[in-house]
């Protein structure tokens, strides 16, 4: 039954052409729930009720001692000594593979982060952790020392009565118009931190950044650590298998940020084209407990946006730092859910600097706080729906179209998404910049009689994709790029290794290619109509192509994979 009815859904699909009949139908109406949670990990409690690991503290060297630090030893005898008072088990750099920012500020002067002298100290399960934090902390070679804090999810599944709701929510946030704009770039790479994700779901495999690099089989080729992650990493356990059977929160995510579209099945990701790195960051239960490592990770792999569906409410040194250095020195857009209490209280990574906070509405607009909880805080900067949103997963064996799943986790990767069709459609903002151009974009609700007692509280308004896609396409410095391609053709775009220029006319042509930040890449001079650009790495480009009579700007892109 369940074969003939997956024949009878693709036979349907494959009978729909427009865009808006991607309003996709529901094929399995089985109601799938998370399993009950076990204790991988030891943990303890603060008295608002974030945990912690025993047995584990994080601590942060003043740079004025980098000198003494090395990946798995400081060279500071007093610190080690002090070190040894708590019957020290190991001593390693949390974050090994980052490198100090070689300036303290940005081009925009921001200030930068340095995770290159931050430690993760094992000692006895049985250690006073927050005592011992407090005393590392006053030591003078120690900037910071903090417990080890795990995230949890912010879901809320929703009853299988609701499986007769169509998937609203690309009505809602105008996605089909969005598309009609732009359908992403697969350029474009959202990080997806998650506690499991089935990477050979087939609405997931045809987006997923695979790591051409480090093919299945050889151990690991690129000598990034991290053997065969040609599609994901386990940040907790340390593999590639990314995938644990009755955990669908990961799968649901994913999918509503970058399940692949135009393919005959299920649902389109927001993101479109847009490709995504999948992270598992929790052990075998759903605790978040290497949340950051897996924002690193991403990060390091090429993801400009990544997207973090779980929280707690605790202020974290570390984690700001892991922020900060991913937004501020490596330019990626950071997407965070708000939370599931009917409560003010900050909720982190959303309420962190450089993060942009998503909380959820309804279908109508509606910040309601009956059966559906969101938070809402003056961190937040936008609303997306958060509830009765469908996705997919994979469980028991078979990819299911889910019952619609619900919380600010499911809001997240809808943003998440539309950062990603702004980055492909505006590739010379910033991630500040595009985090300003989504909020100013978002339809205001606070105006709505129910959301009154909220205004400021919810964000600028509920996202819309449409809006925040919407203008002339920018170039670096502020440019438009030239309309006319007679008098300029870059091709093929995207390129795989070669681009050729070819103007409309021969003359003294200066031609200067640009990264996304305006920075030069690459300069050559042609007195012909044509010239070749090769040797560029994966990413975004605009030519600047100028005579003593013409300037032309157009963008492209590079994919060496």
């Amino acid at each position: 039954m369940i074969f003939d009815s997956w024949k009878l859904f693709q036979h349907t699909l494959s009978n729909f052409i427009s865009m808006k009949q991607l309003s996709f139908l529901l094929l399995f109406l089985i109601p799938l729930s998370i399993t009950a949670q076990k204790k991988d990990v030891t943990l303890a409690a603060l008295q608002n009720g974030d945990q912690y690991l025993k047995g584990v503290v994080n601590l942060k060297v003043k740079s004025e001692f980098r000198s003494s630090c090395d990946n798995n030893a400081i060279e500071i005898p007093q610190l080690i000594a002090q070190f040894g008072s708590l019957n020290f088990i190991t001593l390693e750099k949390k974050f090994p593979r980052t490198q100090p920012p070689k300036t303290e500020f940005n081009e925009h002067g921001q200030k930068l982060a340095d995770l290159s002298l931050i430690y993760k100290l094992t000692v006895p399960n049985g250690t006073n952790i927050l005592a011992a934090t407090k005393e590392l902390s006053e030591l003078p070679w120690v900037e910071y020392a903090e417990p080890s804090f795990v995230s949890f999810t912010h879901y809320v599944p929703n009853d299988e009565r609701l499986n007769a709701i169509s998937p609203y929510h690309y009505d809602n946030i105008n996605a089909y118009e969005a598309w009609d704009i732009t359908l992403g770039d697969t350029n474009v790479v959202i990080g997806i931190t998650e506690t499991a994700i089935y990477t050979p779901h087939p609405d997931f495999a045809g987006n997923i950044k695979y790591n051409y690099d480090d093919p299945i089989g050889n151990g690991d080729d690129d000598l990034d650590t991290y053997a065969d992650n040609f599609a994901g990493w386990d940040m907790a356990e340390n593999d590639n298998n990314l995938f644990r059977n009755g955990e669908i929160h990961g799968d649901a995510v994913t999918g509503i940020s970058s399940a692949t579209a135009d393919n005959n099945l299920g649902y389109a990701g927001i993101g479109f084209k847009c490709k995504f790195i999948p992270v598992k960051v929790a052990g075998s239960t759903s605790t978040i407990t290497h949340g950051y490592e897996g924002i690193e990770y991403c990060v390091e792999q090429g993801a400009s946006i990544v997207n973090c569906s779980w929280g707690n409410k605790t202020f974290s040194q570390v984690a700001q730092d892991v922020i900060t250095w991913a937004a501020v020195n490596n330019d990626v857009v950071m997407v965070a859910s708000a939370g599931n209490e009917d409560s003010e209280d900050l909720y982190y990574p959303a309420s962190y600097e450089h993060v942009l906070s998503v909380t959820g509405v309804t279908a109508t607009d509606i910040f309601e706080q009956g059966s559906n909880t969101f938070s809402r805080n003056d961190s937040v900067d936008v609303s997306a729906p958060g509830i009765n949103i469908y996705t997919t997963a994979f469980f028991n064996g078979s990819a299911l179209y889910a019952p619609p799943q619900g919380g600010t986790s499911m809001a997240a990767p809808i943003v998440s998404g539309v950062a990603a069709l702004v980055r492909s459609q505006f590739p010379c903002l910033n991630a500040a910049e595009v985090v300003a151009k989504i909020k100013a974009s978002a339809d205001p609700i606070d105006g709505l009689a129910q959301n009154a007692p909220y205004a400021g509280l919810i964000g600028t308004g509920r996202v819309n994709a449409e809006a925040a896609v919407t203008g002339a396409p920018c170039t670096p410095l502020g440019i438009r790029e030239s309309s006319s391609s007679a008098s300029l053709d870059v091709y093929p775009n995207p390129a795989s290794s070669v681009v050729n220029l070819r103007m409309s006319i021969a003359a003294n042509w200066t031609i200067l290619i640009l990264d996304t930040q305006g920075r030069l890449v690459m300069s050559k001079t042609t007195t012909t109509d044509r010239t070749v650009i090769d040797g560029l790495a994966t990413g975004m480009y605009v030519a600047k192509v100028y005579s003593n009579k013409h300037t032309f700007f157009k963008k492209f892109s590079v994919t060496t994979n």
